[in-house]
């Protein structure tokens, strides 16, 4: 239609005007409706939206699909963002074949006879939480969307067959429908975080399944009679439905706990209520004895692959109508918990009058300006009255996707809805909840959907229509009060860095990545090349070989040879699949890497000493006895003690977060503590050292000729090279590679950092005379060499020493 109206108009193109093109206000229009050699289908998207196309397409890099966005504003419509901007080759051809099969499901039509299939199927690709995509985040989300116009009505047939008591062979779903949900978002919050914000960043995921599931969740829970609710149930998802000793559905006689049903998982609890059956109205989660422990630190909480810990040591509570929130406050063990006091219930039916006051409004303004006609008026009788509540154990569909100051939840998380009544309430609503860490200052909040203008940040922590009403003397345990429904928690400042996916800085990301890559496996080659030329020189000059300073250039060679080949080949990347064995290789290869990269640093810092001794204190004895047997010992013995100890305690910390974008590497505590926290201190040390000793050789007194003068700049310039790549300062551009700039430090690093092996060979090799001259003569059959062997004696003994000594 697009088209023809594009022809109509241009043929009315003429010298006065000309037609630029059409362009909706709304919506960016579809470009194609078939894929074509090389290309994608875009549909439509509304103004700011990201979408992924119709076709599948992986960018391998990311794991993510291919993404583009509607830009434009309401006064010169929206127009598709330029392909070049996204990179449409860059379409992998790996086949994921689990990421195949939920895109299927995604674009495909669903029905009745498929949702054992699908359930199924999702729940088998989150079982293994570390070979998890973005894409199959993503995919899963559009599926559960797809799904909902498909389940509700399901949950409704088999309410009627129950009911009418006519036996069909199936029996009822609904409850295994039930726990099928509550098992996917009880999977999410097992995977790596960093794969669960990327893909919420680029296509706002999390909040597409989070709506998607509170959908068929609130569907299905009015879809339910009082009936079924009167005789009260509990269902444990991790081991099979559990109705065991029900009443038969013929009886109306109210069960244990009616008027409820609970769905029970390791990470996620739901309950669905009918308050007029027994006044309950809500639930409370306490910990048991075995659960009082000291408060999470921040640390704990982001050791997300070790976190073993869920709701299987936790007891349910109902709570009524009625309940005395004071007493409720001051219960021991009190985790979270909610309900909706009587004071909210009997005000719920003038709430629903006023909805309907203003839908009807609605109605008759747009009858106004429509032909009337005349027909009876038809009363909307209200929804039945159900509560919602859903207990989630951590934050990970929760993440806010900005850069910098976050809001981050510091407890557990809760969310009340009354489906059909809306999100604000006459009355507040009571929250507790216990703060993981009770030092940090922290708010009341609730969760909100709105997006912001920004591309890649949907959703956020609002803290409007919410209050703190109470807490304890320790400050763990916080009362609020919310007038808004829905997820709630109690709320911290946090900073993070999110990596950048949007659609418009894609490509270049790409190719810096690519870029950076590149650059890293030069750099490393040619280190590698140097020690493989310092230990070359060891082993063919004795001489050479035997004296201080070349047993500690030979050990601090070794330690960066073995650095090089294990980033060179990607040895610390084993994928975890579950087994022991790969558990146990996992922990091996990064405690390796962990122990050999602080091996590295220790012989730089006995370099640092050496150095600061012969530019700096220059007279005295410059080396203790016994030093090089000393310095091995220490260089190679104390890193042992970090990565034994934090292997001993939990060996789950070198184990890769996801196989997707991780190593096997220290992480958490093992990497604050045993690898960041020694590395910046010996930078801090090394950097003073590197100070003092350019101050000094900067400094030196001269009565040197011009000539001379010039080389002596060029002596101090050379040793200022080498002194800042043998002390490791490189590494601070990486450590600075998290600003604002980080491009800049990234690009700097993977040029500097890679080359310390080459620039070592290149100042103790080829700018040392003794070595020099060692390989000239075991060369001096080729006439060149022979030659420049004597032009360079000849230099020596004809000009002034200008040199800066270059041994350790």
């Amino acid at each position: 239609m697009r088209w023809y109206l594009n022809s109509a108009l241009e043929s009315l193109t003429t010298t006065n005007f000309r037609l630029v093109g059409v362009n909706s206000t709304e919506y960016c229009l579809p470009e194609s409706l078939r894929v074509s050699p090389g290309g994608n289908v875009w549909w439509t998207a509304r103004l700011g939206e990201t979408v992924a196309p119709k076709n599948l397409c992986l960018v391998e890099e990311t794991g993510l699909p291919l993404t583009r966005r509607c830009l434009g504003d309401f006064l010169y419509g929206c127009a598709w963002e330029p392909e070049q901007w996204i990179g449409g080759e860059q379409c992998s051809r790996l086949q994921h074949q689990a990421t195949r099969v939920l895109y299927e499901f995604s674009t495909g039509q669903l029905n009745r006879s498929m949702l054992s299939t699908v359930f199924r199927t999702v729940d088998d690709v989150l079982a293994m939480p570390t070979s998890v995509l973005p894409a199959d985040l993503f995919y899963i989300s559009k599926t559960l969307e797809n799904m909902r116009h498909v389940l509700v009505p399901e949950a409704q047939e088999e309410l009627v067959e129950m009911l009418s008591n006519e036996p069909t062979g199936t029996g009822s779903h609904v409850g295994e429908y039930y726990c099928n949900i509550t098992g996917i978002m009880n999977r999410l919050m097992y995977v790596n975080r960093t794969i669960v914000v990327r893909s919420q960043v680029a296509l706002n995921t999390t909040n597409i399944l989070l709506d998607a599931i509170e959908t068929m969740v609130n569907g299905m829970a009015l879809a339910n009679d009082s009936m079924v609710l009167l005789r009260g149930a509990e269902h444990d998802c991790n081991s099979g439905l559990a109705d065991a000793g029900q009443p038969e559905p013929e009886s109306l006689a109210v069960g244990k706990n009616g008027g409820t049903v609970l769905f029970r998982s390791p990470r996620l609890i739901v309950l669905i209520v009918d308050p007029t059956v027994a006044n309950i109205s809500g639930m409370a989660l306490f910990r048991s004895d075995a659960t009082n422990h000291e408060p999470e630190t921040n640390d704990q909480r982001e050791e997300d692959v070790n976190e073993e810990g869920d709701f299987s040591n936790y007891t349910i509570r109902y709570l009524y109508k009625n309940q005395s929130q004071q007493t409720l406050f001051a219960e021991r063990n009190l985790e979270i918990g909610s309900f909706v006091p009587a004071s909210v219930l009997d005000n719920l039916g003038s709430l629903q009058a006023d909805m309907t006051k203003e839908d009807t409004d609605e109605e008759e303004v747009i009858a106004s300006t429509e032909q009337p006609v005349v027909a009876a008026s038809v009363v909307t009788p209200p929804p039945h009255l159900r509560i919602v509540i859903m207990i989630y154990y951590n934050d990970r569909a929760f993440r806010e996707t900005k850069n910098g100051t976050i809001a981050r939840p510091n407890s557990k998380i809760i969310s009340v809805t009354i489906p059909g009544y809306g999100s604000r309430m006459p009355d507040e609503i009571p929250i507790y909840t216990r703060q993981h860490d009770p030092v940090r200052e922290s708010r009341c909040g609730y969760w909100s959907f709105d997006a912001d203008d920004r591309p890649g940040e949907f959703g956020r922590w609002s803290y409007d229509e919410c209050r703190l009403v109470n807490v304890s003397e320790s400050g763990e345990l916080t009362q609020c009060g919310c007038y808004h429904l829905t997820s709630f928690s109690r709320l911290t400042m946090d900073t993070q860095m999110v990596e950048t996916v949007g659609v418009s800085k894609k490509l270049i990301a790409d190719k810096s990545t690519l870029a950076l890559d590149v650059i890293t496996v030069i750099g490393c080659s040619l280190s590698l090349l140097g020690v493989i030329g310092i230990l070359i020189t060891a082993v063919l000059f004795p001489s050479w070989r035997v004296k201080a300073s070349s047993k500690i250039l030979l050990q601090l060679s070794c330690a960066i040879a073995v650095e090089m080949i294990i980033i060179f080949f990607e040895g610390p990347d084993i994928d975890k699949h579950g087994s022991t064995l790969d558990e146990i290789e996992c922990a091996l290869l990064g405690s390796v890497f962990h122990y050999i990269i602080l091996v590295t640093f220790m012989w730089m810092l006995v370099s640092a000493y050496l150095q600061f001794m012969r530019y700096v204190k220059v007279l005295g004895r410059l080396r203790p006895s016994h030093f090089i047997l000393k310095a091995t010992m220490c260089c190679w013995g104390l890193p042992a003690v970090p990565v034994v100890t934090f292997l001993i305690l939990d060996h789950r910390l070198y184990l890769k977060q996801d196989n997707f974008s991780d190593i096997c590497y220290p992480h958490g505590s093992a990497l604050f503590y045993g690898l960041l926290l020694p590395i910046g201190s010996i930078i801090f040390l090394n950097f003073i050292s590197f100070v003092f000793v350019l101050y000094n050789i900067f400094t030196i007194p001269s009565n040197l000729t011009k000539t001379a003068d010039h080389d002596m700049t060029l002596a101090q310039l050379r040793l200022s090279v080498f002194l800042f790549f043998l002390l490791g300062l490189p590494w601070i551009f990486g450590m600075l590679t998290t600003g604002s700039v980080d491009k800049l430090f990234a690009y700097l690093f993977c040029l500097t950092a890679p080359l310390q092996g080459f620039v070592l060979f290149v100042y103790f090799i080829v700018m040392d005379p003794i070595a020099r001259r060692l390989w000239l003569r075991k060369l001096q059959r080729c006439p060149c060499l022979a030659r420049l062997d004597k032009q360079l004696d000849e230099k020596e003994t004809t000009s002034p020493s200008t040199s800066f000594n270059t041994h350790l």
